[in-house]
């Protein structure tokens, strides 16, 4: 490929992932108002943003990508992200929670070729030592989505209602699926490593899974990104929610103020984590992970001081800065995971990898965040909080219910806060095991 043909399929690819991830985090931007109309909870708020969609999403993920080791994988990305726009699109016609629901299962299902089947694109694209900022590029969708996305779907939400955002994000998945299909080159197949050569080119799910377990490596990095994960999905379902509560702005507002920040951050973090840890991992193999583990170690406590600031003018600054840190972890994870595997067994393994990613991350973050949050509500109400409170006329600016509301959120949001520095504990253990075991000597195992 030239130098233009693979930035143009980076480009696809990163908008492919754009659309992924805000299907996951749209609930985010329009959860007040969904709640409002449907009188539901912030717990069931959680299950709809999280549960519901990951164990759909990890379910649907590994046949995905076993259909990708077999066929054109720019045709399994695109059919698969054509489904998942139109169960977005047709979510905005939904008149009840349990239909809400069952079209989340559908775009939960088509979302799962996002992200493995690219993986395993990009990896055949470059050579092993540029992985890490190949697939950084390739995250650049999330602060896209976050940028455009946010401040578009929540001015959507506020100035037409919820249902046009999903009906205008459906759409543009759709004219995205279209350019996958259209526009990216199928790559050749790299046989990977000179010892993957030696087995069988297409491996079973189970060998797959029997390679990532005997490495050390593989087994922290896991641990470090699923407890990374559980706080950024419990925290990003909620954090449009907090500003609105806690600082009063409307739906179009915390929709920019949350694409600010997780914008700007993914953009800064993503960007540094890809070739940052890959510059230094060239004089220590460590830096691959050890540098974001440093950094989320740093990030989180920042992250906190901002989310008690009184003063938005200073919680939307020193919240970004400790943002930026949450974002460099993905590209160099990848790239670890993709040393132990061959052209044939990329998808799968990451498909593997992000099944128990978003199976913890986003299955259980948000729903328990949201938990948390009723229970510190009721606990700053003096009890009774769920049933006072239900419905938008009780969260009313000023009353009691809408500070307790805004206490208890606030409260969980900072609790999740301690995954981040549990993950970076783990990825410090992954980068000590990389200079003992790397991924490469397992596979040759």
């Amino acid at each position: 490929m030239t130098r233009s043909q693979l930035a143009l399929s980076l480009a696809v690819l990163a908008a492919v992932n754009a659309f992924g991830f805000m299907d996951r985090v749209m609930i985010a931007l329009v959860a007040e108002k969904i709640k409002a109309e449907f009188l539901v909870s912030d717990f069931q708020v959680g299950l709809l943003g999280g549960t519901a969609f990951a164990l759909v999403n990890a379910l649907a993920s590994v046949p995905i990508a076993r259909l990708a080791e077999r066929w054109k994988r720019t045709y399994v990305t695109a059919g698969f992200l054509l489904l998942a726009s139109a169960f977005t699109a047709l979510a905005g016609a939904t008149v009840s929670f349990v239909q809400l629901v069952a079209c989340r299962l559908g775009m939960a299902a088509g979302n799962a070729a996002t992200e493995a089947p690219p993986h395993s694109i990009i990896s055949d694209m470059v050579p092993p030592e540029r992985r890490a900022s190949a697939i950084s590029v390739f995250m650049l969708g999330v602060p896209i989505a976050s940028l455009l996305g946010s401040f578009g779907g929540g001015a959507i939400a506020e100035s037409f209602g919820w249902r046009y955002t999903f009906a205008v994000f459906g759409v543009a998945g759709g004219v995205i699926a279209l350019l996958c299909l259209f526009v990216l080159r199928e790559p050749a197949r790299r046989a990977g490593m000179a010892s993957a050569d030696a087995r069988p080119a297409r491996l079973s799910t189970g060998a797959v899974l029997r390679i990532l377990a005997k490495s050390p490596t593989v087994r922290f990095l896991l641990l470090g990104i699923s407890c990374i994960s559980l706080g950024s999905f419990g925290v990003n379902t909620f954090l449009p929610a907090f500003f609105a509560r806690e600082h009063g702005l409307d739906a179009g507002q915390a929709g920019l103020t949350f694409g600010i920040i997780t914008g700007v951050a993914s953009l800064i973090g993503t960007l540094a984590g890809g070739y940052g840890s890959e510059y230094l991992a060239r004089r220590d193999p460590r830096w691959l992970v050890g540098a974001p583990a440093l950094g989320t170690l740093v990030g989180a406590p920042v992250f906190v001081l901002g989310l008690y600031s009184p003063d938005l003018a200073i919680a939307i600054p020193v919240m970004l800065l400790g943002s930026c840190a949450f974002y460099t972890v993905m590209g160099p994870a990848i790239a670890t995971l993709h040393g132990s595997l061959n052209s044939y067994t990329r998808a799968t393994g990451s498909a593997l990898f992000l099944l128990a990613m978003h199976l913890i991350g986003q299955g259980l973050g948000p729903p328990l965040i949201g938990i948390v949050s009723d229970f510190a509500a009721n606990t700053f109400y003096g009890g009774g909080f769920l049933d006072s409170c239900a419905g938008a006329a009780a969260q009313a600016s000023g009353s009691a219910c809408a500070r307790a509301s805004a206490l208890g959120l606030r409260f969980a949001i900072a609790l999740f806060c301690g995954f981040f520095l549990l993950g970076s504990l783990f990825l410090f253990a992954c980068a000590r095991s990389t200079q003992r075991s790397p991924p490469e000597a397992v596979a040759a195992a």
